[in-house]
């Protein structure tokens, strides 16, 4: 009965004699787990068994070990009844051999087994010893944990007299269970596949791929790794940071190499060639462009906007906060008429385009005291040029047709009117009407009498002081233009100031 496991101890010695390698040995303590079965001449039962062990070198190993099983062998034949089970308790010693290197995908084992047993059975208590032999795979899951597939034949040498006589009793039995091995793997110390021995790279962190070298790959080989490799598609060649990405000196998300626009300012906006994004397409960048939606084809100035002037008066349309203003008019820089003297009036309607400033102004652009009116032709004037009737036309303040009653829009020019009469309370004024040559001198006479009272009685109800104004009608008789056309007519229906004192 002991030439098998002579046999299977001279496979393991061959075995472990040919273990002599290069690769690095895995030589961690494990623990082992097993369950499975038991069977003998067609009587089954269960089997378990837990082993520690450790590796010499990367084929030979040993294992204490420790297992119990439970056979039942009740048979009618020999007259053994039910309950007097095979119990079977070992502990020894085994010495495995593997059969295939570290790096295998399944390793296949050879094992040899030695130890004491203590077997109840038929009301008796044994013990003596044991051996087994027998083989099965290790397959690995990872670097610490493996499966475990075994099949063992055991010899049980029973050598106490009693009701079993002295005799030899064998059984097979057939596990699976796993294999823990503590602490690192010594033969990968960074855990990347590669043997110590061969690991250029010993310190890679987990869980990086590794070249056969051990190093991390580098696939863009531009000397990052790609696992810290944040543009691991840099083309070769290409100078990167340590992020691994090309450099982009400007900041604007094109590295250099592409970078056709390459000092862009900060934070402006780019296209794929790195030049700042130009939505319009009339050559001026959007971050310069003061007309972003210049329809194409349309010439522009350096602000990107288009140079067309609607109104001929020389100010661009983009500048022009007037620009359907009349271009026999001059305008300032905004596009607007122009007012020299700032008072609200511009100068082709101000009859003092010079008031000193500050002062508060009728709507033809005079104050009431301390100005100088444009003289009208063949008005005397004094040494300043200046004209010496001091009436001022309210401009604008027009009556509805052969009537007294004032418009709308006349009405809001007395509102300012009382504003500026209200900043000369010292002032008085005669409060004039004036009507053009159509109709009777008489009835034109009665006509501006009542307009003239008509604009006293809205500046009181705007608190003007009624003792400050004097209404008087004039008729046609003081006309300031030619009543024979339209426009002469217009402007000699009008209301004029005085000042009386």
């Amino acid at each position: 009965m002991l030439k098998p496991l002579k046999w299977m101890a001279a496979l393991a010695l061959c075995a472990t004699a040919g273990s002599a390698t290069a690769q690095e040995a895995d030589t961690r303590w494990y623990i082992s787990p097993s369950l499975g079965a038991m069977f003998a001449d067609g009587d089954f039962g269960g089997q378990g068994q837990i082993g520690i062990g450790k590796n010499v070198n990367s084929f030979f190993g040993f294992e204490l070990e420790a297992g119990f099983g439970i056979l039942d062998v009740s048979s009618d034949e020999f007259d053994i009844p039910e309950g007097n089970d095979y119990e079977r308790f070992t502990a020894g010693l085994n010495l495995v051999t593997t059969l295939a290197g570290p790096d295998a995908g399944v390793r296949p084992f050879l094992l040899a087994n030695l130890n004491g047993h203590q077997i109840d059975f038929l009301e008796e208590s044994l013990s003596g010893g044991g051996v087994g032999v027998g083989g099965g795979l290790f397959i690995p899951m990872d670097k610490k944990w493996d499966i475990r597939l075994e099949t063992r034949y055991n010899l049980d040498f029973i050598s106490e007299e009693g009701i079993i006589p002295e005799d030899t009793f064998y059984v097979w039995t057939a596990t699976a269970g796993a294999r823990y091995k503590f602490g690192a793997d010594p033969g990968d110390d960074d855990g990347d596949g590669v043997p110590n021995s061969k690991d250029k790279c010993p310190d890679t962190p987990r869980g990086v791929q590794v070249y056969s070298d051990g190093c991390p790959i580098d696939l863009d080989q531009d000397g990052v790794p790609d696992y810290l490799d944040k543009c691991p598609n840099t083309p070769p060649g290409s100078p990167v940071d340590a992020n691994g990405c090309p450099f982009d000196s400007d900041g604007d998300g094109v590295p250099d190499h592409l970078d056709q626009c390459p000092g862009t300012p900060a934070g402006v906006k780019v296209d794929s060639r790195g030049c700042p994004l130009d939505s319009d397409g009339d050559g001026v960048p959007d971050y310069l462009d003061q007309c972003p939606n210049t329809p194409r084809g349309q010439a522009v100035d350096a602000a990107g906007c288009p140079i067309t002037d609607s109104d001929g008066d020389g100010i661009p349309d983009h500048l022009d906060k007037c620009p359907d203003s009349d271009p026999s008019i001059p305008v300032g820089p905004d596009g607007c008429p122009l007012d020299s003297d700032g008072d609200g009036i511009p100068d082709h309607l101000d009859e003092c385009p010079n008031t000193p400033p500050g002062l508060k102004v009728l709507p033809n652009g005079c104050a009431l005291v301390g100005d100088c009116r444009r003289p009208r032709p063949g008005e005397a004037v004094d040494a300043n040029g200046c004209a010496l009737d001091q009436r001022f036309v309210l401009r604008g303040v027009k009556f509805e047709f052969d009537s007294a009653k004032l418009t709308r829009p006349a009405e809001l020019i007395l509102n300012d009117v009382a504003d500026t009469l209200a900043a000369y309370p010292d002032v008085s004024v005669e409060v004039q009407g004036h009507t053009d040559s159509l109709g009777t001198d008489a009835y034109n006479l009665g006509l501006s009498e009542r307009r003239a009272n008509s604009v006293k009685d809205y500046l009181v109800g705007r608190g003007v002081v009624g003792a400050r104004m004097r209404p008087a009608g004039y008729g046609e008789t003081s006309p300031i233009a030619d009543n024979s056309t339209a426009e002469g007519q217009e402007e000699n229906r009008r209301v004029e100031f005085r000042v009386i004192d």
